[in-house]
């Protein structure tokens, strides 16, 4: 039987039929293959950049990962394994960032028991904002080398690993000048209170002098000054209580991020508790000179607080009173109590820690004069009880004062 004969043109017909029936049928792969293909770049972009889409709140370790870099590099020296740092139950203290406990720092060696150092051991809240605050604190120390500036001894590594920041400071057997005025005089009956001079006061203060010249002298990794931000008696610290002979050193380096409730207003200036801006308000040399007045006011007084039971309202309204609302004690030398007033004086008028100490303008020359003139006097300072300014029944000394950022 004779084949059938197929024109050309049926061929094309035929041909296109079949690739039309070919193309109908690939379509769903080429669909899932696209669509895989789509997933899995969606995938890979989401392993780059996802992160910051899942971001916590803002007070959360990623805002400060470029910093932590930074201060990481400036801590590498002092880092250890935690196993190097050991904490006791003594608590010491605590502030705005963290708590002091007393410990013990161990050298890397084989019989590392037995050579262990007291220190006092630094651990910071288990919030963010306050660990970064204790890591700043300790890059800050760890810039400095002064005889009569706290030294740090060691940090943890697991201040990065687990961002856990703590660190371990040198251990002063005297404690602090605020501790000694409460536990020496204050706690005591008048006859048990240890005998306190003028000239030893001036001789603890000097140091203090000397090492917040250092510090105002000094410059931060951007070449900006350095200021201590807290001076006050319970950051001053002794190496023993026998104040003719102790050493004096000044520790709890900054004012941390935030103070909180607790910020030091009785302590600070009035170009800081007064100002209309104080989120940006910057603590200068000329706030520690103001710091350092009251300083020596509490050490006039033997340990009385500034402004006792003063409310915010109260302290604004003392700062324009000739004596700043604090009283001259009445056994307080007339030149000791002139070189108050001068660092409580408006800014442009306090002396100066920095520059050169040839002239009464420089704060360590007027110290100096003052331990000179008293170095053989037998005049004593007595103790001020504090006295509340408080006159509501509710007692408004109560009410917290209102916190505020210092950078």
């Amino acid at each position: 039987m004779p084949s059938e004969i197929i024109s050309p043109q049926s061929k094309n017909e035929s041909f296109v039929e079949e690739c039309h029936c070919n193309a109908n049928y690939m379509t769903p792969w080429a669909t899932v293959i696209a669509m895989l293909a789509l997933y899995l770049l969606l995938l890979f972009w989401f392993c780059k950049h996802g992160k910051k889409l899942c971001l916590p709140a803002p007070d959360s370790i990623y805002p400060y990962k470029r910093r932590l870099r930074y201060l990481k590099r400036v801590l590498d020296p002092l880092l250890v394994d935690d196993m190097f740092i050991e904490l006791t139950d003594n608590k010491l203290g605590q502030g705005s960032v963290g708590f002091v406990f007393k410990g013990y720092v161990f050298p890397k060696s084989q019989t590392r028991f037995k050579q262990k150092t007291f220190a006092a051991v630094k651990m910071s809240y288990p919030m963010p904002q306050k660990s970064i605050g204790l890591l700043e604190e300790a890059a800050r120390m760890a810039r400095l080398n002064h005889p009569n500036i706290v030294k740090l001894i060691a940090v943890s590594k697991l201040s990065f690993t687990a961002f856990r920041p703590m660190f371990a400071m040198e251990w002063l057997p005297g404690g602090s000048l605020a501790e000694f005025f409460r536990d020496e005089i204050r706690r005591k009956d008048e006859i048990d209170r240890e005998r306190v001079y003028v000239r030893q006061i001036v001789h603890i203060l000097r140091q203090v002098g000397e090492a917040l010249k250092y510090i105002h002298e000094s410059k931060d990794q951007e070449g900006k000054e350095i200021t201590h931000g807290d001076v006050a008696a319970r950051n001053v610290l002794l190496t023993h209580r026998q104040l003719d002979t102790c050493i004096a050193k000044l520790g709890d380096f900054g004012l941390p991020i935030d103070f909180g409730p607790k910020l030091p207003i009785p302590w600070l200036p009035p170009e800081i508790v007064c100002s209309l801006d104080r989120i940006n308000t910057r603590h200068r040399p000329e706030s520690d000179v103001w710091m350092f007045g009251v300083l020596a006011w509490e050490c006039a007084t033997l340990g009385a607080e500034p402004h006792h039971h003063r409310t915010f309202e109260e302290i604004q309204w003392a700062f324009t009173l000739q004596d700043r609302g604090l009283a001259r004690p009445p056994d307080c030398p007339a030149e000791f109590w002139i070189f108050i007033m001068d660092c409580l004086s408006e800014q442009h008028r306090r002396p100066r820690f920095s520059g050169p100490i040839e002239s009464n303008s420089s704060a360590l020359y007027r110290l100096k004069t003052l331990e000179l003139h008293f170095s053989h006097s037998h005049q004593r300072l007595r103790m001020v009880e504090n006295v509340s300014n408080c006159t509501c029944l509710q007692h408004r000394c109560s009410i917290p004062l209102p916190p505020f950022t210092v950078r």
